[in-house]
């Protein structure tokens, strides 16, 4: 925890990442407002654990993690990646504790799947086998992470995404490296639209400087969006 004052702003990492990743924002934003960032169970400082990395776990962890810690809310969610979808079941699933929601480049349940159709068959269990390779080289805990993903997709596919409050979202539309291709960015820029679309409190944010992990190489982007956020929340 750093900082003081309402709100309280939340950092949630992506898949496998730990708290440190928000070192340079969470201290800036801690000038201004309270702010926590954690590691989730079995990554970096937490201890490990044998419940399945279910969305509904990760987003009651983070629940009893606040809780146990006498945190209280209300709370601006900050998530990149995988946190996006942990920040959008919380917010799910405590309705009352949430102010607002800042994305940084968040994992959407479809983008995956939309880009495999457009593959080649070949291609498409190429990739596959990539990212399956990829992460069989981490550590369990990570193992224990990518492995939900699957179950998770499924699960975001049944929670709409939130239209009652304030939402940033930071999209990068930078061209990925291979095996992606340009063509695959247009399929996330019209899954991000989808998701603001007829939403007045939501915004969207792009940039093509730089890749999935903004925060690294955009902190100022980053910053800014929560500041503006806060100063959305209490009516500044």
């Amino acid at each position: 925890m750093k900082g003081t004052g309402s709100p309280v702003v939340v950092f949630e990492s992506g898949l496998g990442e730990i708290l440190k990743g928000w070192g340079l924002i969470q201290d800036s934003i801690s000038k201004i407002a309270t702010t926590i960032s954690y590691d989730r169970l079995g990554l970096g400082e937490s201890s490990a654990t044998e419940k399945p990395r279910t969305i509904d776990n990760l987003a009651n962890e983070l629940n009893d993690f606040l809780e146990d810690n006498k945190i209280d809310g209300p709370y601006i969610l900050v998530g990149h990646s995988l946190g996006g979808f942990i920040i959008r079941k919380f917010q799910d699933s405590f309705p009352e504790k949430v102010l607002g929601l800042v994305f940084v480049d968040p994992s959407h349940e479809n983008l995956m799947e939309r880009i495999l159709a457009t593959k080649e068959e070949t291609e498409a269990d190429r990739m596959t086998k990539g990212m399956n390779g990829f992460y069989a080289t981490k550590p369990i805990a990570i193992q224990n992470e990518f492995k939900e993903i699957p179950n998770m997709e499924k699960k975001m596919k049944t929670i709409d995404f939130p239209k009652d409050i304030p939402i940033t979202l930071i999209a990068s539309y930078q061209i990925p490296p291979p095996p992606f291709k340009p063509e695959d960015i247009e399929i996330k820029k019209e899954l991000f639209n989808d998701w603001i679309e007829d939403k007045p409190k939501a915004k969207l944010i792009s940039t093509v400087k730089s890749g999935h992990y903004i925060h690294y190489s955009e902190p100022t982007i980053v910053i800014d969006a929560i500041i503006e956020m806060i100063e959305n929340v209490i009516g500044k």
